[in-house]
């Protein structure tokens, strides 16, 4: 049988005997590894009865043959021949599966494992047994799941729909021609990503990533490598370093992610004639443009302060990190700032679902540049200052910048070609937003290992020493710090050009790299006025390429007129927001699946007289539609976050790590006794995020008195 161009066998020992034995035999050399050259993969069907599941269909790709079967014994007797084949060629073999951690809960107590590695409790990146080493794809991809990795890297797509989960199944269930093609083409774009994976990382002489961000750290590495001084590199990147426990406290305290918050001025009312704006590669932006990275050891000194204010010129010229104590501070906008988790300790605090509005006294560890964004958002009465340090500023080094330029170059030559919804595209994006995710990348001091025995996950302290963790470091864990404090602080600047000094806020949501706010002449001038900046300046200093890096673009585009697409919007907090325009709602909600809310509203609305939404309802026949009005669409969606949402929206796994078994009857009554020695069932829950009782009270006094309390 043929499926796709790939020969479908339902015997191991005839796969074995026909195709192990003609196979050209070719390898390659993997961090010390000899691999034999195959394009393989693995992926299982589950049935759930309540929460256990149980496996009932397996299948595996060899390069283009895909093996399958309907039972654990058939599979272990796969995994047998290979090994035994892979002895005699002396040589091991990568396997790939989309969700590691979920076939591995099934396989755990099912063979021994010479070498895990796992970056968390039911994560292992890979998992070698014998010979034959299955590997995490999704980690490299960055992309989400199989679906998107198809859609980006394989000519074969993943089947949608083509099997209903709810239905029992056990193996002794035949499958319809859909459904076994939706299990096939599950490997066969696993075979398609390996073909992927040694053309672009093997036949160019280079190591396989475990990560995205992996994929970014060996191309600086070999930017380093050609400078001839990688030695003297790793040993200027050491001396940076602070010591354990400075650097365990400024990776808890000096570090700050985005500014991600909700004006509570607007949370919970609809706010018409609102548009957007998002930076235009917020972070690799800051990297590419400044020259204020520490690049030299930071030092202690006295930062020199007239006991309301920092005077000390060091604050304008150097890089500038500094411990200190404000008292009776108040922030001066209607937007809040500091995040209640980075500070040190406080006395007397007030915030807005999280964030700082004032206190009698708060210890704090900032930056030069965070402290000019503190003198533009707070006022205090008096500041101590109890420690200071300096570097001395510069650009990021050329073994850094090099390889990201050059990616950025592929990525914004595409979108110049309109070719931005490409496979192409979608990989140049994914390598340069990486490079900021080295730039955070936190030392792992803690390892994960799992217990055969058991079936039980076990983390401890590496037994590598700090000094052996950093020595061959080749980014400062500073120039993470800046980089998210310069895009924060860019953000957090033009918010208070918007908003700054006057009565009545305009601006209602913050996500990181872009803005939310009314559409008014002097909003959208403000925006044009910093993109002519930007633009200007990349004219000056940078390629043609990068004309546009760190301008706004206008969130869902523009008109044939140049106007900003307009939305309805209405927040209830960070990271829960629901916009709607011409007919088209997008949710976004932290923890809630996307496309989840807006299914559920499909199934829960019918025909209303003020119809404004038609949405697909996919549980009812084809051409059947679910109406919506907007009024219910708005109330729908703040009832299910924060009142009396009892209805499953996301999954949990639940994993059982030992024996287990049940009776499964089928749909057509097929009766069968099943067992998993391990295994993980994915059950469906329901979700409900609250809001705390003080920001709930904040908002009420927001709408009741409609002043802020500033």
């Amino acid at each position: 049988m043929i499926h796709n161009g790939y020969a479908i066998y339902n015997d191991v020992d005839a796969f074995c005997n026909r195709e192990l034995r003609r196979i050209q035999k070719h390898y390659f050399m993997d961090c010390h590894t000899k691999y034999f050259r195959a394009s393989c993969g693995f992926d299982i069907e589950t049935t759930r009865i309540k929460e256990q599941a149980f496996m009932y269909h397996w299948q595996f790709s060899f390069n283009r043959c895909v093996i399958v079967g309907r039972n654990w014994e058939t599979f272990e007797h796969l995994i047998e021949r290979l090994n035994t084949w892979l002895e005699w060629q002396k040589a091991t073999l990568i396997v790939w599966v989309a969700n590691l951690g979920h076939e591995f809960s099934f396989l755990g107590r099912r063979f021994k494992w010479v070498n895990i590695f796992a970056t968390d409790s039911h994560t292992p990146l890979k998992a070698k047994t014998g010979k034959i080493e299955f590997r995490e794809c999704l980690t490299i991809s960055g992309q989400g799941g199989l679906k998107n990795l198809a859609k980006n890297y394989t000519t074969t797509q993943k089947a949608v729909n083509d099997i209903d989960y709810s239905v029992i199944r056990n193996s002794q269930t035949e499958l319809t021609e859909t459904e076994s093609g939706y299990c096939y083409a599950d490997v066969e774009i696993l075979s398609e990503w390996s073909d992927y994976i040694m053309k672009t990382y093997v036949d160019n002489g280079m190591q396989i990533p475990l990560t995205a961000s992996g994929v970014v750290r060996s191309q600086i590495k070999k930017a380093a490598e050609e400078t001839g001084h990688i030695e003297d590199i790793k040993q200027a990147v050491n001396g940076c370093f602070p010591d354990r426990d400075m650097y365990n406290f400024i990776m808890e305290f000096l570090f700050r992610g985005g500014y991600t918050h909700a004006n509570a001025w607007f949370c919970m009312v609809p706010q018409y004639d609102v548009i957007g704006a998002d930076f235009t590669s917020s972070y690799p932006a800051v990297m590419v443009r400044s020259k204020r990275f520490p690049v030299t050891p930071f030092l202690e000194i006295d930062l020199n302060n007239n006991g309301e204010e920092i005077t000390d010129e060091r604050i304008n010229t150097m890089c500038v990190w500094f411990v200190a104590d404000f008292f009776n501070i108040r922030q001066t906008t209607y937007h809040s700032i500091e995040s209640k988790h980075k500070l040190i300790s406080v006395d007397g605090g007030q915030f807005d679902n999280g964030r700082l509005i004032g206190a009698e006294r708060i210890r704090v560890a900032l930056t030069e540049i965070d402290y000019k964004i503190y003198c533009k958002y707070y006022k205090w009465e008096s500041i101590r200052v109890l420690h200071a340090y300096a570097a001395h500023p510069g650009a990021l080094p050329g073994y850094v910048l090099k390889p990201l330029k050059e990616n950025y170059k592929v990525k914004a030559r595409l979108k110049a070609q309109g070719l931005d919804g490409t496979t192409e595209y979608q990989n140049a994006k994914a390598v340069v937003n990486s490079f900021y995710g080295c730039m955070v990348t936190r030392l792992k001091y803690m390892v994960w290992g799992y217990d055969t025995e058991t079936g039980e996950w076990e983390s401890h302290l590496t037994k590598k020493q700090y000094s052996d963790l950093i020595k061959n470091q080749l980014l400062s864990p500073f120039w993470g710090i800046y980089v998210t404090a310069m895009a924060r602080a860019n953000l957090l600047n033009v918010l208070y050009e918007i908003d700054g000094g006057h009565k009545e806020p305009s601006a209602m949501y913050c996500d990181t790299d872009s803005i939310y706010m009314q559409d008014t002449p002097r909003n959208r001038e403000i925006i044009a006025k910093w993109n002519d900046a930007v633009i200007s300046e990349n004219v000056l200093f940078l390629e043609p390429e990068f004309r546009d890096i760190g301008a706004f673009d206008w969130i869902g585009g523009t008109d044939k007129q140049g106007n900003p697409q307009r939305y309805i919007f209405k927040t209830l907090g960070a990271k829960r927001y629901i916009k709607h325009h011409d007919g088209v709602t997008e949710v976004t909600v932290a923890g809630l699946p996307k496309g989840a809310l807006e299914r559920k509203i499909a199934q829960t609305f019918s025909y209303a007289d003020d119809c404004y939404i038609a949405y697909e309802n996919p549980k009812k026949k084809k051409g059947k539609i679910g109406y919506v009005s907007l009024s219910q669409l708005f109330d729908y969606f703040t009832d299910c976050m924060l009142l009396n949402c009892t209805e499953s929206m996301k999954t949990r796994a639940v994993y059982s790590p030992q024996d287990y078994e049940c009776t499964v009857i089928d749909a057509d009554g097929h009766r069968e006794l099943m067992k998993e020695k391990c295994g993980v069932a994915i059950v469906e829950t329901s979700f409900q995020m609250k809001m705390e009782y003080v920001y709930k009270h904040l908002i009420e006094s927001i709408m009741s008195e409609r002043r802020f309390p500033i």
